[in-house]
């Protein structure tokens, strides 16, 4: 039991220090990995080598993740100087004359696209002023941008919560099953985040509980229309596109299915404007690219073509293996220069100077917290290698839980995944935090492995709903002030409760008839 405590010390630490210190996440996990190394050191006796080989593997893993962010952060300035957010507002406040409709197409259907090629709080940032400028408070529209952001996450941001997050730590096989069990599960909850954008919609216009009840079909034709995409294209091309591919078709569906209400009421039909279009050029090049690369032939040569492999780090177990063809990063800041050039060429240089240090501004602060919670990660991961014949870390923490209730474990996985989240504002965080020991959970305890992983990452995903980064983000972009920061905290930790509690349930019956 003492050992077990030495282990979740750090972990403790890093999430005490997130909660109450106003430093922010980084200086927590400074402290926190400081406290791991000493702990690694003098108790479990890990050499030297192994820790500093563990520290280099979290800065190899840290660089493949900060090169699909910044690419990801390219995209999104080329596609604001294409004048994207006007394009949005105008595009969505046009297409129908009903709020609710409008309410689940932005933060729905459009977040869900968002997230998928950027993440790390980028969809609420864009999706709350839109919301704002068709005619919903700042609050709301925040609170609603961060609901809808919930079941994209899991594969969002070209898949890092499940590629890097998941699949880092526990392998691909055992991530891919993971990633399977959750494609299903997010048929489910699109349902419940649907209708509670709706329902929020409709408390901010003042409407009574029947204006929610007259468009349930709609919510059940909205969730459909971005999930099962979501899920075919996650059985076609693997975890990387089916936030993206979902959030395309449901915002076609969706605004098919608004314009045609549109022109039976009204008798005529509502005109796109070449403009409209231009700025989402560059995400549509980007994922169709994406897509031909993740096509099985393809994949093979990209993955083998290029291969920086070190299979022994420093003369230890450690090893590291990239394919940098294959890589989103490539995709992305490939199309980025080119969309640059086209500036460029047109006389524009401020713009594609603004969008280039902007990208390198904002990347340095989430390339320096990732190289430290990778290190801080993969320690713990190769803690196995000591000197004291001790287990690692990872097992010593769950060790107490052999034989544990799976009903009780139903529930705290998903909710262990949603703190992480909310912790450190990350669902891909989160993953590389608590994957090992949901994963050592599952063993210990005889509930199969993928449904405690698939738990971990569905309530990492939900978790973002509640992260203060993301909501302080929103709030800030949104124009609502900083003390309306509680008031969509208070909003959105309900529907995070109930979203966890239906996940429980769902993760008891899986644990049953899959075990």
């Amino acid at each position: 039991m003492l050992i077990a405590f030495g282990a979740i010390l750090p972990i403790a630490i890093l999430i005490f220090l997130s909660s109450l210190s106003k430093r922010g996440f980084l200086f927590s996990v400074v402290i926190s990995l400081f406290f791991l190394l000493a702990i690694s050191f003098f108790v479990w006796q890990m050499p030297v080598i192994v820790l500093l080989a563990s520290l280099l593997k979290g800065f190899f893993l840290a660089l493949e993740i900060a090169g699909i962010i910044f690419g990801a952060l390219l995209l999104f300035g080329v596609f604001r100087r294409l004048g994207g957010g006007q394009s949005s507002k105008a595009v969505f406040g046009r297409l129908s004359s009903d709020y609710r409709v409008k309410a689940v197409l932005v933060a729905w259907a459009f977040v869900h696209f968002i997230e998928g090629v950027s993440g790390f709080g980028t969809p609420a940032m864009i999706a709350s002023p839109i919301l704002v400028s068709i005619g919903f408070s700042p609050v709301a529209a925040v609170i609603m941008s961060l609901l809808g952001d919930s079941v994209p996450v899991i594969f969002g941001a070209v898949g890092l919560p499940v590629t890097y997050g998941l699949a880092s730590v526990v392998g691909w096989p055992l991530a891919m099953d993971a990633a399977g069990i959750i494609a299903v599960l997010n048929i489910i909850m699109s349902l419940l985040v649907v209708v509670a954008v709706l329902a929020v919609a409709v408390r901010d216009k003042k409407g009574t509980f029947g204006d929610v009840i007259k468009k349930i079909p709609f919510a059940i034709f909205a969730s459909l229309a971005v999930s099962v995409p979501a899920f075919i294209t996650f059985k076609l091309f693997g975890p990387e596109l089916p936030s993206i591919a979902g959030g395309i078709f449901g915002v076609l569906l969706i605004s098919l299915w608004a314009l045609t209400r549109y022109k039976k009421e009204n008798n005529r039909s509502i005109s796109v404007k070449k403009t409209d279009i231009i700025p989402f050029l560059p995400y549509l090049l980007a994922v169709f690219i994406l897509a031909l690369t993740r096509i099985p032939a393809l994949k093979i040569f990209l993955t083998e073509a290029v291969n920086w492999n070190m299979p022994s780090i420093l003369n230890t177990p450690i090893s590291h293996l990239f394919s940098p063809l294959y890589s989103p990063a490539l995709i992305f800041v490939l199309v980025a220069i080119i969309f640059c050039l086209n500036l460029w060429i047109k006389g524009d240089r401020k713009s594609v100077k603004e969008v280039v240090f902007g990208a390198f501004k904002e990347i340095k602060k989430p390339f320096i917290t990732l190289v430290l919670i990778l290190s801080f990660v993969q320690i713990m991961m190769n803690s196995g290698i000591n000197g004291s014949e001790l287990a690692s870390m990872t097992e010593a923490i769950v060790k107490p839980l052999e034989g544990a209730n799976p009903i009780f474990l139903s529930f705290a996985s998903p909710a262990i995944g949603a703190l992480g989240a909310f912790v450190a504002g990350s669902s891909t965080v989160s993953n590389l935090l608590f994957s090992s020991i949901q994963q050592s959970a599952g063993i210990f305890s005889g509930i199969r492995e993928s449904v405690m992983l698939a738990m971990q990452g569905m309530g990492s995903a939900a978790g973002n709903m509640i992260s203060i980064h993301n909501i302080l983000a929103a709030i800030t972009v949104a124009g609502a002030t900083v003390a309306m920061e509680r008031k969509v905290l208070r909003s959105n930790l309900p529907f995070l409760a109930l979203y966890i509690f239906i996940l429980g349930l769902a993760g008891f019956i899986l644990s049953v008839v899959l075990y």
